[in-house]
């Protein structure tokens, strides 16, 4: 149950940094560490015992190719997939909700 958990936070970790990279370039982001807060600079929460890359995003922006790599004594195991984070959707409709709510209600009529 803990190594699931571990991997659905990768999973997402690896999503949150596809958001910013550019989709026509090649990409290849290690994520090891997880921090506290969005930056470099904050308490870091765990450090990540396997290898996680992100590979490649769909044109959607809905699906990320990941790479999970570890190694277990002299084994080594890699696994390549496809993962399904809606990002984009997550984030447009946080967009929507922040220029709604920046809107001024009009004045109901007296």
């Amino acid at each position: 149950m803990k190594r699931i958990f571990l991997l659905i936070i990768c999973f997402a970790i690896c999503g949150l940094s596809a958001v910013f990279a550019v989709s026509n370039l090649p990409i290849d982001i290690p994520v090891k560490t997880l921090y506290s807060a969005p930056s470099d600079s904050s308490n870091v929460v765990y450090q990540i015992p396997i290898e996680v890359k992100l590979l490649d995003i769909s044109e959607d922006g809905n699906w990320y190719k990941v790479k999970l790599a570890y190694r277990l004594g002299p084994i080594c195991y890699n696994y390549v997939g496809w993962t399904n984070l809606p990002l984009y959707d997550i984030l447009a409709e946080r967009q929507e909700q922040k220029i709604e709510a920046a809107i001024p209600a009009a004045p109901s009529p007296k």
